[in-house]
């Protein structure tokens, strides 16, 4: 599962609060950056974070293409989430790696062809 929201290591988290974020934004950065250090612990090597400036010109092409006009934004497996409220994040990634897992009946081995 590759969820579009990376990078978010104590370089980026330095660069964002060098810059003079005003208070209520660099305190959402702060939060955000909080719950994204925790994804690891929390789902493992399934997940990978991907974080992207909306004032970039990759943000801007992004925020276009998925209809974004609000941040923070998190695509999941091709569905959208635009807020603060990180449990349902984490809802929609458990929804993905919920349906990411095939289960394959015990002493049946798949092969190509269906042999």
């Amino acid at each position: 599962m590759t969820w579009q929201v990376a990078g978010l290591g104590q370089k980026v988290h330095q660069e964002q609060l060098d810059t003079g974020l005003p208070d209520d934004l660099a305190a959402e950065f702060h939060s955000l950056s909080r719950w994204a250090g925790g994804l690891p612990r929390r789902y493992g090597p399934c997940v990978t974070v991907r974080l992207v400036d909306a004032a970039s010109i990759e943000g801007f092409f992004k925020s276009l293409f998925h209809r974004l006009n609000r941040y923070p934004a998190f695509i999941v497996d091709g569905k959208k989430y635009v807020g603060d409220d990180f449990s349902r994040v984490d809802a929609l990634i458990s929804e993905g790696l919920a349906a990411e897992q095939v289960v394959t009946p015990r002493g049946i081995s798949e092969s190509p062809g269906g042999r």
